[in-house]
């Protein structure tokens, strides 16, 4: 019985035992005494310990950051205008910002930050586990997040025909086109509204094999110090998987376009069945999550439903269980603003920067390549007001008077006659008004949004409340996600007083700040990207076979593990890899170098000592849940 797991080399907790503040290796660094040797363990706490140390010597001030920020700002603009200017004009006989970025800067990203392994010094925690025994058991599928795979120029306009095969997103390739001609690249990045697929005579598809996501932009790293740790316990190609995709599509479109969820499901039925016979565990990060939570719903259902035709029973036959990484299973405010004005925090917070940064990808072309993206449409907030409450996701700052009568969509111009707007009411506008591109646009590429009854089968796959999990008492899902990091949740509006004729009447009021605001955006807890609630609230209730609303979503009583870890990364903090937040960090991102987290997974995949079967949760989610009212949320 899943009680009767060792866990961490400890005694079979109880039922009732309650949950474990923190148990991870690296969780807590005491010095070790004088007379203990030299472990892999005792290695990794006084490197870290010493790291600490040097780091404190470093500038950490945000005035420094900001004072250098504000220096490359101002240098900037005239350093890539200038030489381009000189060229189209005649004055030069070569393009020297073009040389400059081929020969000069895109070696220089390539090889600025050095590809170490994790905290090399002592090998990491895979290392670490191995040499106590651990070993590779369950098949592995990798799923990366949103914008985290590289997508590759496969048929082009004349002006991108030199990319061909190469990376028009994460690479350098990327930087290299998007700085010579940024219309061009926003042409071929964006998809039609017509079919939510490519335009016409475009053709960009997602890299493969684990360096579609293992580095992206250079040495950047995403998954890269998984898949090494994964690999310290004999995982390698012929059991482990990474599984990318266009992260720009919807679901449907992903499957209707890529086959992409056929070829998964067939994928894991041939390493379960020619394999060990041990089932496959799918590792997912961020909107990876949600396609997974989309993928266990399609595989069960029939093909005349649209679904893959598993059978009701194909999740426990073939799945050990699913690990989320900062999931935001119940979307992000940021997806809404995203649609709606091409705003969020990222572009808030660069304000001073405004006037440089509208002439080189300003909001409404932002806004018009966002609303575009089907994948975005269900990273909108889910649950409505009932999870977000009704206090109001947007506040109009100047009023509440109709905008110009020459804007196109009434909805949109009545949007801010009212002082406040709830997350229903944002979400209801965006279903009416698709992001300028109809009302039946997310009709299109098959996602619905209550209380409006699903247009077609599988049009509300992607929201966890509105389906049950699959049968499947064996499985387990494991929440692992970062909190401690101020998190965007609310904004504050104001009339565009450049408005024109198509563009959003609406934008971000940069100038509010006050308490838990900055740029205009209100902050609460939670990875930087994705806050608390929508991290936590189905592993810690929505599918808690113990809570009102998860004797609903989980009949089957599957096994739900939620581990935390709390922020304690800093820029800088890691010295090998200095721009990073470390090897403790809970940000959305970095969390994919956090050590405890990468036990956990290592853990998990190998069965080590009974695998990971306790809750670790520190954070405030669960008083955050107790003020969700559970009979709104059934009623969704």
């Amino acid at each position: 019985p899943r009680s009767s797991s060792r866990g961490r080399s400890r005694p079979p907790a109880s039922p009732k035992t309650p949950e474990r503040k923190g148990d991870h290796v690296f969780a807590d660094l005491p010095p070790p005494p004088p007379t203990s040797p030299m472990t892999p363990r005792a290695k990794a706490e006084q490197f870290l310990r010493t790291r600490a140390d040097t780091l404190k010597r470093l500038p950490t001030h945000k005035r420094f950051w900001f004072t250098v920020g504000t220096l490359l700002g101002l240098i900037l603009p005239s350093f890539l205008i200038a030489p381009k200017v000189l060229y189209v004009t005649g004055v030069t006989e070569t393009d020297v910002m073009d040389d400059f970025i081929t020969k000069s800067l895109v070696p220089f990203i390539d090889e600025f930050v050095p590809k170490n392994p994790l905290l090399q010094d002592f090998g990491g925690p895979g290392k670490m586990l191995a040499e106590e025994g651990a070993k590779a058991k369950h098949p592995v599928f990798l799923v990366p997040g949103f914008i985290t795979t590289g997508l590759e120029l496969w048929e082009g306009e004349p002006c991108a025909k030199k990319y061909f095969r190469q990376r028009m997103w994460g690479s350098t390739t990327m930087v290299q086109n998007m700085l010579q001609d940024r219309e061009c690249w926003g042409r071929h990045l964006s998809l039609d509204p017509k079919s939510g697929l490519d335009p016409e005579g475009v053709r960009l598809r997602a890299a493969s094999g684990f360096e579609s996501a293992d580095f992206i932009i250079g040495n950047y790293w995403v998954w890269a110090r998984i898949i090494e740790n994964l690999a310290a316990v004999g995982y390698d190609g012929s059991n482990m998987s990474m599984f990318s995709y266009d992260w720009r599509l919807s679901p449907k479109k992903l499957e209707e376009r890529d086959r992409y969820f056929s070829k998964l499901k067939v994928e894991v039925e041939v390493a379960v069945d020619s394999g060990s016979g041990e089932k496959a565990m799918l590792i997912s990060h961020s909107m990876g999550s949600n396609h997974m939570v989309y993928f266990l719903q399609w595989v069960t259902q029939p093909t005349s439903k649209g679904g893959g035709g598993g059978g009701k029973d194909w999740v426990d036959r073939y799945i050990a269980g699913h690990v989320n990484i900062a999931g935001p299973l119940l979307g992000t405010t940021k997806g809404l603003t995203s649609i709606f004005s091409g705003e969020m925090r990222d572009t808030a917070e660069m304000s001073p920067f405004e006037p440089m940064l509208q002439n080189f990808f300003g909001r409404e072309k932002r806004r018009q390549m966002f609303s575009t993206w089907g994948s975005i449409w269900t990273l909108m907030a889910k649950g409505g007001d009932a999870i977000w409450g009704n206090e109001g996701l947007v506040t109009f700052t100047d009023g509440a008077d109709k905008v110009p009568a020459h804007n196109p969509h009434p909805d949109l111009a009545d949007f801010g006659t009212a002082e406040k707007r709830t997350t229903q009411e944002f979400i209801d506008l965006l279903v009416k008004w698709g992001g300028g591109h109809g009302e039946d646009y997310h009709k299109l590429i098959g996602v619905s949004f209550p209380p409006e009854p699903p247009p077609s089968p599988g049009s509300d796959w992607h929201n966890p409340l509105d389906h049950p999990l699959p049968r499947a008492p064996d499985f387990t899902h494991y929440c692992l996600y970062g909190f401690g990091v101020d998190t965007e949740i609310s904004y504050y509006y104001k009339k565009n007083p450049n408005n024109e004729t198509h563009s959003n009447p609406y934008i971000i009021d940069t100038s509010v700040k006050g308490e838990s605001i900055r740029y205009g955006v209100r902050y609460s807890d939670g990875d930087a990207t994705v806050p608390l609630v929508s991290l936590g609230y189905m592993c810690r209730s929505g599918w808690k076979d113990d809570t009102e609303v998860g004797k609903r979503l989980n009949p089957s009583k599957s096994r739900v593990v939620t581990r935390e870890y709390k922020d304690g990364g800093g820029l800088g903090s890691d010295l090998s890899d200095p721009f990073r937040m470390g090897p403790q960090s809970a940000d959305h991102v970095d969390i994919m170098g956090n050590v405890a987290m990468i036990e956990d997974v290592v853990r998990i995949a190998t069965g080590f000592q009974g695998g990971v079967t306790e809750s670790v949760v520190v954070s405030e989610i669960d008083k955050i849940i107790a003020k969700i009212d559970a009979a709104e949320v059934l009623k969704l």
